[in-house]
């Protein structure tokens, strides 16, 4: 009658056993049943997953029987994976063992408590045996690995589990150095960074052993890139063994140096010979001995690799990698970095670009200078990711050397023209930017506008074949297009040209690319969020008008057209969409950031954030909603901000306004009612206040004011002319928008906001930026039109919002008269 058995549901606990029994009978062979289908185990793991068919639930939670039954089938899942483990052929051992390591996560814990070290020496066997086929050994080392995983979040086996992973560092360490298969390369390399994260204590007696072997490996010319990468992740894991700070200087330190020396033989004849010497010289402190080099006595390349320049900068870039990564892993101890070597070093490198010096010609042949040049970009790659790890690790400390990464930031903005270099540059400079903040952006704000402009620039834009609305996609069309360009033309280059053309490539290949777009836009966001509100004229207005240029070219007759985009070849729609919500996101902050005005594309950003919230994908359309929210403040401001308007409680002590509120104690009430009826505010402003007449307000101009600026006054050239004011009744005034803002530009000293001097730029023993400030003879005075404000006669955007106590305080007798003022 079993098999007319029924079951409430799929998540019935009484399915999980048949379930079991019929994978172990129908997909996991035994000691008799040949292994068919390899594929069908990754249904299997599936379906184990899937259902938690390992789990056992406890029996107090269900009837005894049932619970005999999943106890039942889960002892005859272990027993035919242990059988397999241990067979003679190397497929039914290699399937064993790699269902032990998908049993190991999922099964209970009290059957992994009990079970876990039969499992464990089962499954190393396997790596201690040198008959053991490769394939199995590869399953071994991911097997264990899980299984070291699932140990370590019991906290009453730790000491167990450490001795565990202490059993497992020679076998494999010897497995390194004899067997030469990438595939087991990464089933050690991860099965020994899984040690060190989680048993470092493992490694305290084979911690050299283990540096040895690794180096051996980044140093050997039979590893490739791939490995490379994944060994020089393994060797800065290592410094977490120890905890230390000296353990992890001590391998920073031997990592420069090895840096260093190899540069040396790569850069010979490119450079000056001292320049690596003094590096070399700059890493060892004085009066102590050099250490020893990376890996040992022996760490270094072989004579095979001296003479590659490709396996040199190979290996260099696996040294600068491992370097990034140990500036932005975390330890438990407070390091010491070595920030004036580090930027030295990238600095030697980005200085190079090829070409020989006049001293050095004839020591180098063409075909070396070739070589060279080929692995170059290569190489400055790996420096400038150095660069971005130093700056993400210390932030703003990084502010003594800021002047040095000023300037080699700028000065390899004017030299790089890879698409690959510049979009890592301006990785390089969102980074700095957000870690030093708006001292950061003041100084590099005309070098990302200037170069971005550039990268940004609507003639490079790629022909795109859907950038029309009605341009068709096919083809057809764009052949007919040609031959009808044929057809008009008499100019035979001009035939030429059509004849040549290719859908969605410019003719000229002279395109920035759609990441380089991107990570320019990126870059002029962040400029704009951190340092939006000090834009000065001379690139604010630049940046906005491009940022909207941008973002409607990117977005004009693509919003429903998106899927049309896999007909072109080389084209992603995922980079479209992503050019489209960098250019968005870009012309929001634009929108949003401080200014000296509102803004000025406000109509047109409206207009694209609603059409995209309609027409384009799910993605775009989400942010264009938000971008909407956002705007919403601008559009329709309920209240003027507290922070920034003039103070009138000098002359006006019993005034209500916002203004005298922000420098007494404020009245929750009043506030509430001004902020919910913002249409009023400025009848209550005029009700409380007590207005001057025209007179007083003509009569105190011409007293702050010079003669020659009291003239300008009554001519009406910069300051707002009164034409009619009545005291009587305050709602009679002119209307703010009736009277012109004073067009007195506001003059700022350069130097007081902070900018580096060239003296400065060029001493980095110092380190630190040294803010030098000054005036320049001949400015004009900068007058604030705050009796005007307060009479809600101007405009509420004033030039200068701060309170100014060089200016003195105006009394009743300081006024003239109006035939005074006609004088």
């Amino acid at each position: 009658m079993a098999s007319f058995e029924r079951f409430e549901d799929m998540c019935d606990s009484r399915l999980k056993p048949k379930i079991l029994q019929n994978l172990l009978s129908e997909y996991v062979p035994n000691e008799k049943q040949p292994l068919t289908n390899f594929l069908v185990l990754s249904k299997v793991v599936s379906t184990i997953s899937t259902h938690k068919l390992l789990t056992e639930p406890p029996l107090a939670s269900i009837d005894q029987s049932h619970h005999g039954k999943s106890k039942s089938a889960v002892d005859d899942w272990v027993n035919r994976l242990l059988a397999l483990v241990s067979s003679d052929m190397p497929d039914k051992c290699w399937v064993g063992v790699s269902l032990m390591g998908v049993t190991c996560q999922e099964c209970s814990s009290d059957r992994f408590i009990s079970s876990y070290s039969v499992w464990f020496n089962s499954l190393l066997s396997h790596l201690k045996n040198p008959a053991s086929s490769r394939i199995v050994r590869v399953a071994s080392c991911t097997s264990i690995s899980d299984l070291l995983t699932r140990l370590s979040r019991f906290l009453n086996t730790k000491k167990d589990a450490v001795s565990h992973a202490a059993k497992v560092i020679l076998p494999i360490i010897k497995l390194l150095e004899e067997d030469s298969s990438e595939a087991l390369w990464e089933g050690i390399v991860h099965l020994l960074s899984t040690v060190v994260i989680l048993f470092p204590a493992a490694f305290h007696s084979n911690y050299d052993k283990v540096e040895a072997a690794i180096a051996s490996k980044i140093f050997s010319a039979k590893t490739s890139c791939n490995m490379l990468k994944k060994f020089a992740h393994l060797l800065a894991l290592l410094p977490k063994v120890k905890g230390t700070e000296d353990s992890w200087s001590l391998m920073m330190q031997k990592l420069l140096i090895s840096i260093n020396v190899h540069l040396n033989n790569f850069f010979q004849g490119l450079e000056e010979e001292t320049k690596g010497t003094k590096a070399i010289q700059r890493l060892t402190p004085p009066g102590k001995d050099s250490p020893l080099p990376l890996g040992g006595q022996n760490g270094g390349l072989d004579d095979a690799a001296w003479n590659s320049e490709q396996l040199i900068v190979s290996r260099v870039s696996a040294l600068m990698l491992c370097s990034s990564t140990m500036l932005t892993s975390s330890y438990k101890s407070k390091i010491n970095i070595p920030v004036g070597s580090l930027l030295s070093l990238v600095e030697r490198v980005l200085a190079v670009n090829g070409s020989l010096p006049r001293a050095m010609s004839p020591f180098m042949t063409g075909i070396q200078q070739e070589l060279v040049c080929a692995e170059l970009p290569t190489l400055h790659s790996s420096a400038l990711e150095l660069l971005r790890a130093t700056i993400k690790s210390i932030r703003s400390q990084l502010l003594p050397y800021a002047a040095s990464v000023v300037r080699l930031v700028s000065s390899y903005f004017r030299k790089c023209s890879l698409p690959e270099l510049r979009i890592k540059l301006y990785s390089i400079t969102t980074t700095l930017l957000k870690s030093m903040g708006i001292g950061m952006a003041m100084q590099l704000a005309q070098e990302v506008v200037t170069n971005a402009s550039a990268d940004l620039d609507p003639r490079s834009v790629e022909v795109d074949a859907v950038s029309n609305k009605n341009m068709s996609l096919t083809n057809g069309a764009v052949l007919q297009a040609c031959s009808k360009k044929r057809k008009h033309s008499t100019n035979s280059g001009v035939e030429a040209e059509n004849s040549a053309f290719e859908v969605g490539v410019p003719h000229n290949h002279s395109s920035s690319p759609i990441t380089l777009k991107i990570a320019s836009l990126e870059a002029l966001e962040t400029l704009l969020t951190i340092g939006g509100a000090l834009g000065s004229d001379s690139w604010r207005e630049r940046v906005d008008n491009l940022l909207m240029t941008t973002a409607t070219s990117a977005c004009e007759g693509r919003w429903a057209n998106t899927e049309t985009y896999h007909c072109l070849p080389n084209k992603s729609t995922t980079d479209l969409d992503e050019f489209q919500l960098a250019a968005l996101r870009a012309f929001l902050a634009s929108l949003v950031s401080p200014s000296r005005v509102r803004p000025a594309f406000l109509a047109e950003g409206l207009e694209l954030f609603r059409t995209g919230k309609l027409q384009a994908g799910m993605k775009v359309a989400g942010f264009c909603a938000q971008a909407l929210m956002s705007l919403e403040v601008v559009i329709h401001p309920r209240a003027l901000p507290l922070d920034g308007l003039p103070s009138l409680s000098n002359l006006f002590p019993e005034s209500n306004s916002l203004a005298s509120q922000k420098h007494n104690t404020p009245n929750p009430n009043k506030l509430n009612g001004i902020a919910h009826d913002g249409d009023d505010l400025c009848n209550k402003w005029l009700a409380n206040a007590d207005v001057p007449s025209n007179n007083a307000i003509q009569r105190t101009l011409e007293t702050t004011l010079p003669f020659q600026e009291t003239k300008r006054l009554k001519v009406g050239n910069d300051l707002a002319t009164v034409t009619s004011l009545g005291v009587q009744d305050p709602t009679d005034m002119v209307a703010s928008e009736n009277v012109q803002q004073a067009d007195v530009p506001v003059q700022v000293p350069e130097g007081s906001l902070g900018q580096i001097s060239d003296k400065d730029a060029t001493a980095p023993q110092d380190g630190y930026v040294e803010v030098v400030s000054g005036t320049q003879e001949g400015e004009d005075y900068v007058v604030k039109d705050s009796l005007m404000e307060e009479a809600s006669i101007g405009k509420r955007e004033s030039l200068d919002e701060s309170d100014d106590d060089s200016i003195p305080s105006l009394k009743d007798d300081d006024f003239l008269s109006d035939s005074d003022a006609e004088s």
